[in-house]
């Protein structure tokens, strides 16, 4: 990597949490709209709108995870050395941590999945 590249590392990787942090506002607003709906919603489509809002909370919970994780690489960036390790800790949804660890061949942080937290509308 050039130079230039390692030094705007931060910045670059600051920018990507910030917009996964803006992404997760706008889901936040979408899932105010569709909870409004689904409360105006009766009978059996109920039952199917509710399993299907719960998409909107999982999207959410997920950017704002990926945004944690950039972050850490953010800050981690400026001394140019990545604990990986460190920044998929950080990952709350066990899920997406185990899938960045593998990537970051750090193999499986939790012998078993978490869930993340769930709201119900």
């Amino acid at each position: 990597m050039s130079q230039t590249a390692t030094a705007r590392a931060p910045e670059v990787l600051a920018s990507i949490a910030q917009e996964l942090e803006h992404a997760g506002e706008l889901c936040d607003r979408l899932e105010t709209l569709v909870t409004q709906l689904v409360r105006a919603s009766r009978g059996e489509p109920l039952a199917i709108a509710l399993h299907e809002a719960q998409t909107l909370d999982v999207l959410t919970q997920h950017l704002a995870a990926l945004a944690t994780f950039t972050r850490k690489l953010s800050s981690q960036a400026e001394s140019e050395v990545y604990d990986l390790s460190d920044a998929v800790a950080g990952v709350t949804l066990g899920d997406l941590a185990n899938r960045l660890a593998q990537v970051t061949r750090d193999g499986p942080i939790r012998a078993k999945a978490d869930a993340g937290d769930l709201d119900l509308f």
